[in-house]
Protein backbone atom coordinates (compact mmCIF):
# COMPACT_ATOMS: atom_id res chain seq x y z
CA UNK A 1 0.00 0.00 0.00
CA UNK A 2 1.48 3.38 -0.82
CA UNK A 3 0.70 6.58 0.20
CA UNK A 4 4.18 8.24 -0.36
CA UNK A 5 4.83 11.65 -2.10
CA UNK A 6 1.96 13.58 -1.57
CA UNK A 7 0.52 16.45 0.97
CA UNK A 8 -0.83 14.51 3.29
CA UNK A 9 -1.19 16.50 6.90
CA UNK A 10 -2.48 15.44 10.55
CA UNK A 11 -2.56 13.16 12.56
CA UNK A 12 -1.59 9.37 11.32
CA UNK A 13 -5.50 8.23 12.26
CA UNK A 14 -6.18 4.83 13.83
CA UNK A 15 -8.14 3.45 11.60
CA UNK A 16 -5.36 2.78 9.04
CA UNK A 17 -4.34 -0.58 10.84
CA UNK A 18 -7.95 -1.11 9.58
CA UNK A 19 -6.23 -2.68 6.23
CA UNK A 20 -6.07 -6.58 5.16
CA UNK A 21 -3.88 -8.13 7.19
CA UNK A 22 -2.54 -9.67 4.53
CA UNK A 23 -0.60 -6.50 4.03
CA UNK A 24 2.89 -6.41 3.16
CA UNK A 25 4.26 -3.19 1.99
CA UNK A 26 3.21 0.03 3.42
CA UNK A 27 4.80 3.19 2.22
CA UNK A 28 3.25 6.64 3.30
CA UNK A 29 6.87 8.84 3.69
CA UNK A 30 7.90 12.20 2.20
CA UNK A 31 3.79 13.66 3.39
CA UNK A 32 3.39 16.37 6.70
CA UNK A 33 2.04 13.96 8.52
CA UNK A 34 2.71 14.45 12.91
CA UNK A 35 2.17 12.85 16.01
CA UNK A 36 2.52 9.78 16.97
CA UNK A 37 2.75 6.38 15.15
CA UNK A 38 -0.42 4.53 16.20
CA UNK A 39 -0.47 0.91 17.62
CA UNK A 40 -2.77 -0.37 15.36
CA UNK A 41 -0.37 -1.09 12.89
CA UNK A 42 0.92 -3.65 14.73
CA UNK A 43 -1.60 -5.91 13.27
CA UNK A 44 0.37 -5.95 10.20
CA UNK A 45 2.24 -9.19 11.50
CA UNK A 46 3.05 -9.90 7.53
CA UNK A 47 4.86 -6.42 6.53
CA UNK A 48 8.20 -7.16 4.99
CA UNK A 49 8.60 -3.18 3.97
CA UNK A 50 7.66 0.02 6.07
CA UNK A 51 8.65 3.34 5.16
CA UNK A 52 7.44 6.23 7.29
CA UNK A 53 10.43 8.37 6.64
CA UNK A 54 10.20 12.41 5.64
CA UNK A 55 7.28 13.44 7.74
CA UNK A 56 7.13 15.21 11.29
CA UNK A 57 6.41 12.30 13.39
CA UNK A 58 7.36 12.26 16.88
CA UNK A 59 7.85 10.48 20.35
CA UNK A 60 9.47 7.27 20.65
CA UNK A 61 9.94 4.64 17.90
CA UNK A 62 7.16 2.54 18.77
CA UNK A 63 8.54 -0.83 20.47
CA UNK A 64 5.69 -2.81 18.50
CA UNK A 65 7.71 -2.56 15.49
CA UNK A 66 10.18 -5.27 16.88
CA UNK A 67 7.59 -7.48 16.92
CA UNK A 68 7.18 -7.06 12.63
CA UNK A 69 9.04 -10.40 13.22
CA UNK A 70 9.21 -10.80 8.88
CA UNK A 71 10.37 -6.64 7.99
CA UNK A 72 13.14 -6.94 5.87
CA UNK A 73 13.05 -3.18 5.20
CA UNK A 74 12.79 -0.25 7.94
CA UNK A 75 12.87 3.26 6.65
CA UNK A 76 12.32 5.91 9.85
CA UNK A 77 14.59 8.88 8.76
CA UNK A 78 13.62 12.44 8.34
CA UNK A 79 11.17 12.74 11.46
CA UNK A 80 11.97 13.81 14.72
CA UNK A 81 11.28 10.57 16.74
CA UNK A 82 13.44 11.19 20.36
CA UNK A 83 14.59 8.58 22.89
CA UNK A 84 16.24 5.08 22.56
CA UNK A 85 16.94 2.75 20.06
CA UNK A 86 14.73 0.09 21.16
CA UNK A 87 16.89 -3.21 22.30
CA UNK A 88 14.31 -5.40 21.21
CA UNK A 89 15.39 -4.30 17.44
CA UNK A 90 17.56 -7.24 17.91
CA UNK A 91 14.67 -9.68 17.34
CA UNK A 92 14.41 -8.32 14.04
CA UNK A 93 16.61 -10.96 12.39
CA UNK A 94 14.90 -10.70 8.44
CA UNK A 95 16.01 -7.20 8.52
CA UNK A 96 18.22 -6.41 5.22
CA UNK A 97 17.70 -2.32 5.26
CA UNK A 98 17.54 0.16 8.64
CA UNK A 99 17.39 3.23 8.14
CA UNK A 100 16.39 5.93 11.44
CA UNK A 101 18.73 9.33 10.45
CA UNK A 102 18.38 12.52 10.94
CA UNK A 103 15.76 11.98 13.88
CA UNK A 104 16.44 13.10 17.36
CA UNK A 105 17.42 9.57 18.86
CA UNK A 106 19.66 9.76 21.91
CA UNK A 107 21.29 6.68 23.96
CA UNK A 108 23.57 4.70 22.63
CA UNK A 109 23.47 2.11 20.01
CA UNK A 110 22.02 -1.21 21.45
CA UNK A 111 24.59 -4.46 20.99
CA UNK A 112 21.29 -6.62 20.13
CA UNK A 113 21.77 -4.70 16.28
CA UNK A 114 24.42 -7.45 16.04
CA UNK A 115 21.60 -10.09 16.29
CA UNK A 116 20.24 -8.69 12.30
CA UNK A 117 23.09 -11.21 10.52
CA UNK A 118 21.52 -9.81 7.25
CA UNK A 119 21.74 -6.58 7.45
CA UNK A 120 23.23 -4.56 4.28
CA UNK A 121 22.56 -0.93 4.99
CA UNK A 122 22.55 0.47 8.06
CA UNK A 123 22.46 4.15 8.55
CA UNK A 124 22.15 6.13 12.35
CA UNK A 125 23.44 9.53 11.32
CA UNK A 126 22.51 12.68 11.91
CA UNK A 127 20.95 11.92 15.73
CA UNK A 128 22.03 12.54 19.29
CA UNK A 129 23.47 9.33 19.97
CA UNK A 130 26.41 8.56 22.51
CA UNK A 131 28.76 6.03 23.59
CA UNK A 132 31.25 3.70 22.03
CA UNK A 133 30.19 1.67 18.89
CA UNK A 134 29.20 -1.71 20.19
CA UNK A 135 32.14 -4.48 18.58
CA UNK A 136 28.73 -6.82 17.63
CA UNK A 137 28.42 -4.07 14.62
CA UNK A 138 31.65 -4.60 13.15
CA UNK A 139 30.96 -8.18 13.26
CA UNK A 140 28.07 -7.89 10.56
CA UNK A 141 30.22 -9.32 8.05
CA UNK A 142 26.59 -8.98 5.88
CA UNK A 143 27.11 -5.21 5.97
CA UNK A 144 27.40 -4.59 1.91
CA UNK A 145 25.62 -1.08 0.89
CA UNK A 146 26.21 1.40 3.56
CA UNK A 147 27.43 1.52 7.66
CA UNK A 148 26.56 6.12 8.51
CA UNK A 149 27.13 6.58 11.94
CA UNK A 150 28.21 9.90 11.32
CA UNK A 151 27.01 13.08 13.06
CA UNK A 152 26.60 11.84 16.15
CA UNK A 153 28.48 12.25 20.12
CA UNK A 154 29.94 8.54 19.75
CA UNK A 155 33.20 8.34 21.58
CA UNK A 156 35.33 5.30 21.75
CA UNK A 157 38.00 3.66 19.37
CA UNK A 158 37.07 1.93 16.27
CA UNK A 159 37.99 -2.15 17.31
CA UNK A 160 40.37 -4.02 15.43
CA UNK A 161 37.10 -6.21 14.09
CA UNK A 162 36.06 -3.73 11.65
CA UNK A 163 38.23 -5.91 9.42
CA UNK A 164 35.40 -8.19 9.60
CA UNK A 165 33.20 -5.68 7.19
CA UNK A 166 34.88 -7.71 4.11
CA UNK A 167 31.87 -6.73 2.23
CA UNK A 168 30.93 -2.84 3.26
CA UNK A 169 30.82 -0.83 -0.20
CA UNK A 170 30.80 2.70 2.20
CA UNK A 171 31.80 3.65 6.06
CA UNK A 172 31.45 6.98 7.75
CA UNK A 173 31.82 7.59 11.16
CA UNK A 174 32.41 11.51 10.51
CA UNK A 175 31.59 14.14 13.22
CA UNK A 176 31.68 12.47 16.37
CA UNK A 177 34.35 12.11 19.07
CA UNK A 178 35.91 8.57 18.53
CA UNK A 179 39.58 8.66 18.95
CA UNK A 180 42.33 6.04 19.16
CA UNK A 181 44.28 4.77 15.94
CA UNK A 182 42.72 3.59 12.92
CA UNK A 183 43.15 -0.12 13.50
CA UNK A 184 45.40 -2.14 10.75
CA UNK A 185 43.08 -4.28 9.77
CA UNK A 186 40.84 -1.85 8.56
CA UNK A 187 42.83 -3.10 4.93
CA UNK A 188 41.01 -6.34 4.90
CA UNK A 189 37.53 -4.55 4.07
CA UNK A 190 38.58 -5.36 0.60
CA UNK A 191 35.36 -4.26 -0.97
CA UNK A 192 35.11 -0.27 0.56
CA UNK A 193 34.98 2.82 -2.04
CA UNK A 194 34.06 5.53 0.28
CA UNK A 195 35.59 5.97 3.56
CA UNK A 196 35.51 9.19 5.97
CA UNK A 197 36.93 9.68 9.25
CA UNK A 198 37.01 13.44 9.26
CA UNK A 199 35.98 15.72 12.19
CA UNK A 200 37.04 13.08 15.39
CA UNK A 201 39.74 12.64 17.59
CA UNK A 202 42.27 10.26 16.11
CA UNK A 203 45.75 10.20 16.23
CA UNK A 204 49.19 8.38 15.55
CA UNK A 205 50.12 7.46 12.37
CA UNK A 206 48.21 5.98 8.86
CA UNK A 207 48.26 2.54 8.77
CA UNK A 208 50.17 1.38 5.27
CA UNK A 209 47.43 -1.16 5.00
CA UNK A 210 44.85 1.93 3.51
CA UNK A 211 46.89 1.22 0.35
CA UNK A 212 45.18 -2.59 0.35
CA UNK A 213 41.69 -0.92 -0.43
CA UNK A 214 42.07 -1.09 -4.14
CA UNK A 215 38.53 -0.23 -4.54
CA UNK A 216 38.66 3.18 -2.93
CA UNK A 217 37.40 6.40 -4.30
CA UNK A 218 36.94 8.78 -1.67
CA UNK A 219 38.74 9.14 1.07
CA UNK A 220 38.40 11.91 4.24
CA UNK A 221 40.73 11.98 7.04
CA UNK A 222 40.52 15.82 7.50
CA UNK A 223 40.02 17.77 10.84
CA UNK A 224 41.58 14.79 13.12
CA UNK A 225 45.24 14.52 15.17
CA UNK A 226 46.64 12.28 12.80
CA UNK A 227 50.87 12.47 12.45
CA UNK A 228 53.70 11.34 10.47
CA UNK A 229 53.92 10.91 6.84
CA UNK A 230 51.30 10.09 3.78
CA UNK A 231 51.80 7.04 3.15
CA UNK A 232 53.17 6.29 -0.71
CA UNK A 233 51.52 3.56 -1.46
CA UNK A 234 48.25 5.24 -1.75
CA UNK A 235 49.69 6.87 -4.89
CA UNK A 236 48.87 3.04 -6.55
CA UNK A 237 45.21 3.34 -5.69
CA UNK A 238 44.06 3.44 -9.13
CA UNK A 239 40.41 4.34 -8.46
CA UNK A 240 40.94 7.31 -5.99
CA UNK A 241 39.54 10.51 -7.22
CA UNK A 242 39.12 12.39 -3.72
CA UNK A 243 41.81 12.61 -0.95
CA UNK A 244 41.11 14.69 1.98
CA UNK A 245 43.76 15.14 5.26
CA UNK A 246 43.45 18.17 6.01
CA UNK A 247 44.21 19.87 9.55
CA UNK A 248 46.07 16.92 11.01
CA UNK A 249 49.78 17.05 12.34
CA UNK A 250 51.11 15.21 9.03
CA UNK A 251 54.79 15.48 8.24
CA UNK A 252 57.48 14.88 5.48
CA UNK A 253 57.05 14.66 1.91
CA UNK A 254 53.91 14.14 -0.35
CA UNK A 255 53.09 12.23 -2.76
CA UNK A 256 53.34 13.20 -6.17
CA UNK A 257 51.41 10.18 -8.45
CA UNK A 258 47.96 8.81 -8.67
CA UNK A 259 45.38 11.32 -6.85
CA UNK A 260 48.11 13.11 -5.73
CA UNK A 261 49.14 14.67 -9.07
CA UNK A 262 45.69 16.31 -9.49
CA UNK A 263 45.75 18.91 -7.01
CA UNK A 264 42.09 19.95 -7.76
CA UNK A 265 40.82 16.76 -5.70
CA UNK A 266 43.16 17.03 -2.65
CA UNK A 267 43.57 19.16 0.40
CA UNK A 268 46.10 18.84 2.82
CA UNK A 269 45.82 22.73 4.45
CA UNK A 270 46.66 23.29 8.07
CA UNK A 271 49.53 20.45 8.07
CA UNK A 272 52.58 22.90 8.29
CA UNK A 273 55.20 19.85 8.14
CA UNK A 274 54.46 18.44 4.88
CA UNK A 275 56.58 19.76 2.07
CA UNK A 276 56.99 18.95 -1.76
CA UNK A 277 54.01 17.77 -3.39
CA UNK A 278 52.44 19.18 -6.67
CA UNK A 279 53.51 23.01 -7.18
CA UNK A 280 49.82 23.95 -6.98
CA UNK A 281 49.55 22.40 -4.00
CA UNK A 282 52.27 25.43 -2.35
CA UNK A 283 53.62 23.58 -0.28
CA UNK A 284 56.86 24.17 1.01
CA UNK A 285 60.36 22.42 0.11
CA UNK A 286 61.88 19.49 0.92
CA UNK A 287 65.29 19.53 2.76
CA UNK A 288 67.86 18.02 1.12
CA UNK A 289 68.19 14.32 2.24
CA UNK A 290 71.43 13.44 3.49
CA UNK A 291 74.39 11.91 2.32
CA UNK A 292 74.74 7.78 2.77
CA UNK A 293 78.10 6.46 3.49
CA UNK A 294 79.05 3.88 1.36
CA UNK A 295 80.58 0.85 1.42
CA UNK A 296 80.04 -2.58 2.93
CA UNK A 297 80.97 -3.65 6.36
CA UNK A 298 83.23 -6.68 7.00
CA UNK A 299 79.97 -8.35 8.43
CA UNK A 300 77.50 -7.42 5.86
CA UNK A 301 79.80 -9.37 3.42
CA UNK A 302 79.32 -12.65 5.22
CA UNK A 303 75.39 -11.97 5.70
CA UNK A 304 75.27 -11.48 1.40
CA UNK A 305 77.14 -14.82 0.93
CA UNK A 306 75.41 -16.60 3.74
CA UNK A 307 71.91 -15.45 1.41
CA UNK A 308 73.61 -16.59 -1.88
CA UNK A 309 74.34 -19.95 -0.59
CA UNK A 310 71.06 -20.64 0.58
CA UNK A 311 69.38 -18.84 -2.22
CA UNK A 312 71.53 -21.00 -4.91
CA UNK A 313 71.30 -24.19 -2.96
CA UNK A 314 68.40 -24.60 -0.65
CA UNK A 315 65.51 -22.27 -1.91
CA UNK A 316 65.19 -24.48 -5.65
CA UNK A 317 64.61 -27.61 -3.67
CA UNK A 318 62.11 -25.59 -1.35
CA UNK A 319 60.44 -24.26 -4.71
CA UNK A 320 60.52 -27.61 -6.57
CA UNK A 321 58.12 -29.29 -3.29
CA UNK A 322 56.37 -26.33 -3.18
CA UNK A 323 54.98 -26.49 -6.69
CA UNK A 324 54.68 -29.95 -6.72
CA UNK A 325 52.24 -30.25 -3.54
CA UNK A 326 50.31 -27.21 -5.54
CA UNK A 327 49.96 -29.20 -8.79
CA UNK A 328 48.37 -32.07 -6.75
CA UNK A 329 45.79 -29.12 -5.13
CA UNK A 330 44.78 -27.09 -8.16
CA UNK A 331 41.77 -28.36 -9.91
CA UNK A 332 41.68 -29.18 -13.88
CA UNK A 333 41.36 -25.55 -15.81
CA UNK A 334 37.89 -26.38 -16.68
CA UNK A 335 36.26 -25.90 -13.14
CA UNK A 336 37.87 -22.78 -12.70
CA UNK A 337 35.16 -20.06 -13.27
CA UNK A 338 37.12 -17.34 -14.32
CA UNK A 339 33.61 -14.90 -14.23
CA UNK A 340 33.56 -15.44 -10.45
CA UNK A 341 33.48 -11.67 -9.70
CA UNK A 342 33.07 -9.75 -6.32
CA UNK A 343 31.55 -6.64 -6.31
CA UNK A 344 32.72 -3.76 -8.59
CA UNK A 345 33.35 -0.38 -8.58
CA UNK A 346 31.72 2.67 -10.86
CA UNK A 347 35.15 2.97 -12.23
CA UNK A 348 35.19 0.00 -14.15
CA UNK A 349 31.49 0.46 -15.04
CA UNK A 350 32.41 3.19 -16.58
CA UNK A 351 35.43 1.99 -18.68
CA UNK A 352 33.68 -0.88 -19.70
CA UNK A 353 30.69 0.96 -21.16
CA UNK A 354 33.03 3.61 -22.45
CA UNK A 355 31.61 6.31 -20.35
CA UNK A 356 28.39 5.03 -20.76
CA UNK A 357 27.97 5.69 -24.03
CA UNK A 358 24.90 5.89 -26.36
CA UNK A 359 26.13 3.34 -28.90
CA UNK A 360 26.75 0.80 -25.70
CA UNK A 361 22.80 1.54 -24.74
CA UNK A 362 20.42 -1.58 -25.08
CA UNK A 363 17.46 -0.40 -23.34
CA UNK A 364 15.83 2.14 -20.94
CA UNK A 365 12.75 1.67 -18.78
CA UNK A 366 10.98 4.21 -15.56
CA UNK A 367 14.09 3.31 -12.85
CA UNK A 368 17.04 3.85 -15.32
CA UNK A 369 19.11 2.78 -18.32
CA UNK A 370 20.81 -1.18 -19.81
CA UNK A 371 24.62 -0.93 -21.40
CA UNK A 372 26.40 -3.47 -22.70
CA UNK A 373 29.59 -3.35 -21.52
CA UNK A 374 32.87 -5.75 -21.22
CA UNK A 375 34.64 -5.83 -17.79
CA UNK A 376 38.42 -5.15 -18.29
CA UNK A 377 39.27 -8.02 -16.48
CA UNK A 378 37.67 -10.73 -19.20
CA UNK A 379 36.32 -10.19 -22.72
CA UNK A 380 33.03 -11.63 -22.21
CA UNK A 381 29.97 -9.05 -22.44
CA UNK A 382 27.97 -7.92 -19.44
CA UNK A 383 24.69 -6.13 -19.64
CA UNK A 384 25.06 -3.34 -16.98
CA UNK A 385 21.61 -2.22 -15.38
CA UNK A 386 21.91 1.34 -14.23
CA UNK A 387 19.11 3.00 -12.07
CA UNK A 388 18.46 6.82 -12.12
CA UNK A 389 18.37 7.55 -8.66
CA UNK A 390 16.69 11.28 -9.50
CA UNK A 391 13.45 8.87 -10.20
CA UNK A 392 11.67 8.56 -7.06
CA UNK A 393 11.36 4.57 -6.26
CA UNK A 394 14.85 4.03 -8.16
CA UNK A 395 16.52 3.63 -5.26
CA UNK A 396 13.89 1.39 -3.86
CA UNK A 397 13.81 -0.84 -6.88
CA UNK A 398 17.29 -1.36 -6.65
CA UNK A 399 16.73 -2.64 -3.04
CA UNK A 400 13.64 -4.72 -4.29
CA UNK A 401 15.97 -6.05 -7.20
CA UNK A 402 18.83 -6.84 -4.66
CA UNK A 403 15.94 -8.73 -2.29
CA UNK A 404 14.30 -10.75 -4.64
CA UNK A 405 17.46 -12.10 -6.53
CA UNK A 406 19.21 -12.69 -3.03
CA UNK A 407 18.33 -15.97 -2.56
CA UNK A 408 16.70 -16.99 -6.29
CA UNK A 409 18.74 -19.30 -8.84
CA UNK A 410 16.92 -20.90 -11.85
CA UNK A 411 17.83 -21.78 -14.94
CA UNK A 412 14.95 -19.26 -16.56
CA UNK A 413 15.96 -16.28 -14.37
CA UNK A 414 18.48 -13.97 -15.57
CA UNK A 415 21.62 -14.08 -13.66
CA UNK A 416 23.27 -11.65 -11.45
CA UNK A 417 26.55 -11.16 -11.74
CA UNK A 418 27.03 -8.42 -9.34
CA UNK A 419 26.58 -5.33 -7.83
CA UNK A 420 27.67 -1.64 -7.61
CA UNK A 421 26.49 1.03 -4.85
CA UNK A 422 28.87 3.83 -4.96
CA UNK A 423 28.92 7.53 -6.51
CA UNK A 424 30.30 8.98 -9.66
CA UNK A 425 33.06 11.46 -10.76
CA UNK A 426 30.39 14.48 -9.44
CA UNK A 427 29.92 12.70 -6.00
CA UNK A 428 26.53 11.79 -6.70
CA UNK A 429 24.93 8.63 -5.25
CA UNK A 430 25.41 5.61 -8.29
CA UNK A 431 23.58 2.08 -8.41
CA UNK A 432 23.77 -0.52 -10.79
CA UNK A 433 23.59 -4.21 -11.24
CA UNK A 434 25.57 -6.22 -13.43
CA UNK A 435 23.74 -9.45 -15.55
CA UNK A 436 24.87 -11.82 -17.37
CA UNK A 437 24.17 -10.38 -21.27
CA UNK A 438 20.84 -11.79 -23.56
CA UNK A 439 22.58 -12.30 -27.13
CA UNK A 440 19.15 -12.47 -28.88
CA UNK A 441 17.30 -9.61 -26.76
CA UNK A 442 13.62 -9.30 -25.71
CA UNK A 443 10.68 -11.49 -26.49
CA UNK A 444 9.20 -8.21 -27.50
CA UNK A 445 11.25 -7.47 -30.22
CA UNK A 446 10.86 -10.56 -31.47
CA UNK A 447 7.08 -10.55 -31.14
CA UNK A 448 7.57 -7.28 -33.55
CA UNK A 449 9.57 -8.93 -36.32
CA UNK A 450 9.30 -7.43 -39.69
CA UNK A 451 7.44 -9.44 -42.51
CA UNK A 452 10.62 -9.04 -44.93
CA UNK A 453 12.70 -10.49 -42.12
CA UNK A 454 12.34 -13.91 -43.24
CA UNK A 455 15.63 -15.36 -41.98
CA UNK A 456 14.39 -13.99 -38.64
CA UNK A 457 11.13 -15.15 -38.64
CA UNK A 458 11.77 -18.58 -39.36
CA UNK A 459 14.30 -18.81 -36.69
CA UNK A 460 11.46 -17.88 -34.51
CA UNK A 461 9.44 -20.99 -35.23
CA UNK A 462 6.21 -22.14 -33.43
CA UNK A 463 8.69 -24.70 -31.27
CA UNK A 464 10.63 -21.77 -30.09
CA UNK A 465 7.39 -20.02 -28.80
CA UNK A 466 5.99 -23.17 -27.25
CA UNK A 467 9.64 -23.38 -25.35
CA UNK A 468 9.65 -20.24 -24.37
CA UNK A 469 6.00 -19.84 -23.02
CA UNK A 470 7.62 -23.33 -21.19
CA UNK A 471 10.79 -21.78 -19.85
CA UNK A 472 8.71 -18.46 -18.65
CA UNK A 473 6.42 -20.84 -16.76
CA UNK A 474 8.89 -23.20 -15.01
CA UNK A 475 10.53 -19.25 -13.78
CA UNK A 476 7.04 -18.53 -12.47
CA UNK A 477 6.50 -22.02 -10.81
CA UNK A 478 10.13 -21.91 -9.25
CA UNK A 479 9.60 -18.02 -7.92
CA UNK A 480 5.92 -18.76 -6.39
CA UNK A 481 6.25 -22.52 -4.94
CA UNK A 482 9.88 -23.48 -4.70
CA UNK A 483 11.59 -20.22 -4.00
CA UNK A 484 12.22 -19.22 -0.30
CA UNK A 485 10.97 -16.80 0.44
CA UNK A 486 8.33 -17.00 -2.95
CA UNK A 487 8.71 -14.25 -5.20
CA UNK A 488 5.94 -12.24 -7.23
CA UNK A 489 7.40 -10.47 -10.18
CA UNK A 490 4.52 -8.04 -10.54
CA UNK A 491 5.89 -6.57 -14.37
CA UNK A 492 6.20 -10.17 -16.59
CA UNK A 493 5.92 -8.93 -20.09
CA UNK A 494 7.42 -9.43 -23.27
CA UNK A 495 10.35 -7.18 -22.63
CA UNK A 496 10.97 -8.53 -19.37
CA UNK A 497 11.63 -12.33 -21.01
CA UNK A 498 15.08 -12.32 -22.51
CA UNK A 499 16.24 -14.56 -24.81
CA UNK A 500 20.13 -16.00 -24.78
CA UNK A 501 22.07 -17.95 -27.62
CA UNK A 502 20.22 -20.58 -27.69
CA UNK A 503 16.61 -18.75 -28.02
CA UNK A 504 16.51 -20.18 -24.03
CA UNK A 505 14.07 -17.72 -21.90
CA UNK A 506 15.27 -15.92 -19.02
CA UNK A 507 12.79 -13.93 -16.80
CA UNK A 508 14.21 -10.48 -15.68
CA UNK A 509 14.04 -6.85 -13.99
CA UNK A 510 12.88 -7.56 -10.65
CA UNK A 511 12.61 -3.76 -9.56
CA UNK A 512 9.17 -4.51 -8.95
CA UNK A 513 9.27 -7.69 -7.53
CA UNK A 514 7.17 -8.74 -4.16
CA UNK A 515 8.54 -10.77 -1.28
CA UNK A 516 6.05 -13.16 -0.14
CA UNK A 517 5.64 -14.78 3.25
CA UNK A 518 3.41 -17.44 4.45
CA UNK A 519 2.18 -17.56 8.03
CA UNK A 520 -0.87 -19.15 9.91
CA UNK A 521 -1.45 -21.18 6.90
CA UNK A 522 -2.26 -18.11 4.60
CA UNK A 523 -0.29 -17.40 1.75
CA UNK A 524 0.67 -13.91 1.11
CA UNK A 525 0.22 -14.65 -2.79
CA UNK A 526 -3.65 -15.46 -3.63
CA UNK A 527 -5.08 -13.63 -5.79
CA UNK A 528 -5.76 -9.78 -5.05
CA UNK A 529 -5.43 -6.30 -6.30
CA UNK A 530 -4.13 -4.15 -3.19
CA UNK A 531 -1.11 -2.27 -3.72
CA UNK A 532 -1.15 -3.81 -7.57
CA UNK A 533 1.83 -3.12 -9.23
CA UNK A 534 3.12 -3.47 -12.67
CA UNK A 535 2.49 -1.53 -15.97
CA UNK A 536 -0.17 1.12 -16.28
CA UNK A 537 -2.94 -0.37 -17.94
CA UNK A 538 -1.54 -3.77 -17.86
CA UNK A 539 -1.91 -6.73 -15.06
CA UNK A 540 1.23 -9.11 -14.76
CA UNK A 541 -0.02 -12.82 -14.65
CA UNK A 542 1.78 -13.13 -11.41
CA UNK A 543 -1.43 -11.66 -9.57
CA UNK A 544 -3.30 -14.49 -11.05
CA UNK A 545 -1.62 -17.52 -9.34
Amino acid sequence: MKFDDNQFGGVLPTSIGNLSSLLVELYFGYNRIYGVVPETLERYTNLNSLSIDGNLFTGNIPSFFSRLRYLQMMSLSGNSFSGRIPSSFGNLTRLIFLNLAANKLSGSIPPSIGNCKNLQYLDFSRNGLTGTIPNEVFDLSSLSLLLNLSQNSLTGSLPVNIGELKNINALDVSENRIFGEIPTTIGSCESIEYLSLKGNSFQGVLPSTLASLKGLTHLDLSQNNFSGTIPKDLQNLRFLSYFNASFNDLEGEMPTNGVFGNASVISVMGNKKLCGGVPELQLQPCPPAKAKKHGISHAMKIIVIIISIFLGLVLPSLLAVYWKRKSKKMPPAEELDPFSLSKVSYNLLYEGTRGFSPTNLIGSGSFGSVYRGILNHDERAVAIKVFNLQHRGASRSFIAECMALKNARHRNLVKIITSCSSIDYHGNDFKAMVFEFMENSSLEEWLHLKKDDESQLKKFNILHRLNIAIDVASALHYLHFECEPSIAHCDLKPSNVLLDNDMVAHVGDFGLARILSTSNGISQNQSSTIGLKGSVGYAPPGYNC
